[in-house]
């Protein structure tokens, strides 16, 4: 392939976005140099344990050769990347590295027959909440690519999102729902009648033993004319 000759590059308007990803990783110098280390590897293996089906796996997974450390693999986990402590199969590291299900291709290879890739997943990082000033408690922003698909995008925001709900509920204050507000809600709805029978919150508060009666008639009356509105957002419509 001579790069001065626009018509050797033909091929490319037949590309995929899987073989786009390879054609730019086959040209990268250390995914060139990792290969040439791993088959030099895999080789020398094969001539002392065997192929399959004849393969000494026993002794092949026995030979320190056949591992390398995980160190610098960003979420290389025992599910992506089995092995022992903080060693990994050669080949599962290799995989993890540079995204490949299967056996790494040689980046001699144009077009390799058997070239599968990892699911890589678009990460959906929160903004931190300083950067959204009006972001009120419970609330979270997420960073979208807009260049990227959405679809994989809006499934990492669901789980992010999940997970995030998941650690408030830990942390003791769990999602605005009927189940869990409801406490909450029937004491907010008793200190509106308390504030409205010309009560003060903290007479309110003493009789209802309100750590901070003051901020919850804040969030009361908040509630009764303004995030009311939140309540009818939890409504599922039918129509």
């Amino acid at each position: 392939m001579d790069w001065r000759r626009a018509e050797d590059y033909a091929f490319a308007a037949d590309l995929d976005a899987a073989g786009w990803a390879w054609q730019f990783l086959r040209r990268c110098p250390e995914y060139r140099a990792d290969h040439a280390w791993f088959i030099a590897t895999w080789r020398a293996l094969e001539t002392d344990y065997g192929t399959p089906p004849t393969r000494d796996y026993f002794h092949w997974k026995q030979d320190p050769r056949a591992w390398r450390t995980q160190a610098g693999l960003a979420g290389c986990s025992l599910e992506a990347c089995p092995g022992e402590g903080d060693q990994v199969l050669i080949e599962c590291w290799m995989g993890e590295k540079w995204g490949f299900r299967k056996f790494p291709p040689d980046p001699a290879e144009d077009f390799p027959p058997d070239l599968t890739w990892r699911h890589i997943p678009i990460p959906m990082p929160p903004l931190a909440n300083d950067a959204f000033p009006a972001l009120a408690a419970g609330q979270v922003a997420l960073a979208f690519d807009l260049e990227l698909p959405l679809g994989p995008q809006l499934e990492a925001a669901r789980q992010e999102l999940a997970r995030q709900r998941h650690a408030l509920t830990r942390a003791g204050h769990p999602p605005f729902h009927p189940g869990h507000a409801a406490p909450r809600w029937t004491r907010w709805l008793r200190l509106l009648d308390a504030l409205a029978a010309g009560a003060e919150p903290e007479t309110a508060g003493q009789v209802m033993n309100m750590a901070d009666p003051v901020a919850e008639a804040s969030a009361a009356r908040r509630m009764g004319c303004h995030d009311y509105r939140r309540i009818l957002r939890l409504i599922e419509q039918t129509s």
